[in-house]
């Protein structure tokens, strides 16, 4: 009874470990309206800027000064302002990628577990598998849950401040607070793949060994330890100090790469 009420109570969360919801992050309202502020005022700003380096462009042709010349100036504001509007399809087409992956990953479980066991759980062992995730959540998965959640909450913030994001990018001294945000938004976005990739190779390796019991637990819990870490892990390409010069040119090479590898 205990088992069942806990898994009742815990199962609607389960789902948040491999699969980000529209609804409750681009395709939300409050996080929409939000989004649209931050760009007005990231047109704004990038307004402002056009207009100081249009008065150093001039500057610059009458004494002689340093200026950036107006052939990348001019295509540099452009692709700006088109990746401040985009940038909420851009995060919401990640998102959509993300959970593409996660379902290949559920689909290569599904396909293992009908594989080594002639087909899908029956009721008695559907119940054996539960009782051991209910036990083990008790120590490390509603960890892994309220990493999920987070991990949604922290993407709204970043999804929110795309729009001054990608203003950073257009001038060299602010580029390097772009490509922070880059680097984190990326990790965020796709740590639940990363995770999920982890969770289902523990769980294919739990039911390849046929292990129950004491032996059984442990690894379980081991598996959801490790999935637990990835966050910390990835984490650290975040905050790294290696692309803290790269500006807009080398994310768009990144995505358009990324796009081919996927297409």
């Amino acid at each position: 009874m205990i088992t069942g009420g806990i898994s009742g109570s815990i199962g609607p969360l389960i789902g948040f470990i491999g699969n980000t919801p529209l609804a409750f992050t681009t395709a939300n309202p409050v996080i929409g309206g939000a989004w649209t502020t931050m760009v007005a005022v990231a047109d704004v700003f990038l307004g402002l800027l056009i207009t100081v380096k249009a008065m150093q462009v001039m500057y610059g042709q009458s004494t002689g000064a340093v200026y950036l010349p107006v052939s990348q100036f001019v295509p540099r504001a452009i692709l700006t302002a088109i990746l401040i509007h985009l940038s909420a399809l851009l995060g919401q087409d990640l998102i959509l990628l993300n959970n593409a992956l996660c379902g290949l990953v559920r689909a290569d479980v599904m396909a293992f577990i009908n594989q080594v066991n002639g087909g899908a759980f029956n009721g008695g062992q559907a119940a054996g598998i539960s009782a051991v995730l209910t036990m083990v959540f008790i120590f490390s998965l509603l960890r892994v849950i309220l990493q999920a959640l987070k991990r949604i909450v922290f993407f709204n913030v970043l999804f929110v401040l795309s729009g001054p994001a990608f203003l950073m990018s257009f001038d060299a001294q602010t580029a390097p607070w772009f490509a922070f945000w880059a680097r984190t938004y990326l990790v965020t976005i796709f740590t639940q793949f990363f995770q999920f990739l982890t969770f289902g190779l523990g769980f294919q390796f739990l039911i390849a060994t046929r292990l129950t019991g004491p032996t059984g637990f442990l690894l379980a819990i081991a598996m959801l330890n490790l999935t637990a870490e990835i966050p910390g892990l990835l984490s650290r390409f975040a905050t790294s100090a290696g692309a803290s010069t790269a500006g807009i040119g080398s994310v768009v090479r990144s995505a358009v790469l990324a796009g081919a590898l996927f297409v």
